[in-house]
């Protein structure tokens, strides 16, 4: 069950910037901005769009300074022990901006009001309200192509491409994007075509390619320098991406210079 803490709906803020902060292990917030905001998150600044909502949790701070004359939000703190948020489904301090705000607030407001009331119903009514708001949030952050955390997974991709040879595992990767593993790898084989392992495998490959070519290491030594501890294994899985063994393509590479 989810049960709200406190919220309020349509709070507007004529002072220049407002923290908010979550001290409580359990609690989450979730803001959505009626005004243009400028947001500072894990210490940087950005100014976003009226319609920008974003979910944080214990520990976090979202540092909020008005854009123009003034600052309008809704926010709902709640408390929260069900999987949607345990499983790090919904990524926490990650702005998204939903195009249909006035829509949206309606969820909103009709939780907010249940959790007033005392019908033996209005728990569900609650918990049911809080997931539809999350589940649409879940849309927002992964419909946007230049979203703050499709540019987490671009970062974990530059860092896969460029150390290649690092012992990668889901779990560290997952810890770099704040999911879990099964949201990892959907969401970086929607964003990027091809699985996060097999972008390690193909990363590994391409580095042998080069080295095979440029450097006059031994195969054991190469498969090392691309992250492998058995040459064996290295040659198998080189074999089966580039059609030849390393010493076969070696030496295709010699005699073409």
């Amino acid at each position: 069950m989810i049960q709200i803490v406190n919220a309020a709906i349509d709070e507007r803020r004529e002072g220049e910037s407002e923290d908010f902060r979550m001290p409580a292990s359990g609690e989450y917030e979730i803001l959505l901005f009626h005004t243009k905001v400028n947001l500072e998150i894990n210490g940087e600044a950005k100014e976003y769009p009226e319609g920008t909502c974003i979910l944080y949790g214990a520990g976090e701070t979202v540092r909020a300074r008005k854009a123009g004359a003034r600052m309008a939000y809704s926010r709902i703190r709640f408390l929260c022990d069900e999987a949607i948020l345990r499983g790090k489904l919904i990524p926490l301090g990650v702005p998204a901006v939903c195009p249909d705000m006035d829509e949206y607030k309606v969820y909103w407001k009709a939780a907010v009001n249940e959790s007033k009331w005392d019908y033996g119903s209005s728990p569900y009514a609650v918990t049911h309200l809080i997931h539809i708001i999350l589940h649409r949030l879940y849309d927002y952050v992964f419909s946007e192509e230049d979203s703050g955390y499709r540019k987490s997974f671009l970062a974990l991709r530059e860092q896969i491409c460029q150390y290649p040879e690092r012992q990668w595992t889901l779990e560290e990767m997952a810890q770099q994007v704040q999911l879990g593993t099964r949201s990892l790898q959907k969401f970086y084989k929607k964003f990027f075509g091809i699985s996060c392992m097999n972008e390690v495998i193909l990363c590994r490959v391409n580095r042998a390619k080069q080295l095979l070519s440029c450097t006059t290491g031994s195969i054991a030594e190469i498969s090392q320098q691309c992250g492998y501890n058995n040459w064996e294994h290295f040659s198998r899985q080189f074999k089966s991406r580039v059609g030849m063994t390393p010493t076969q393509y070696r030496r295709s590479a010699i005699q073409q210079k």
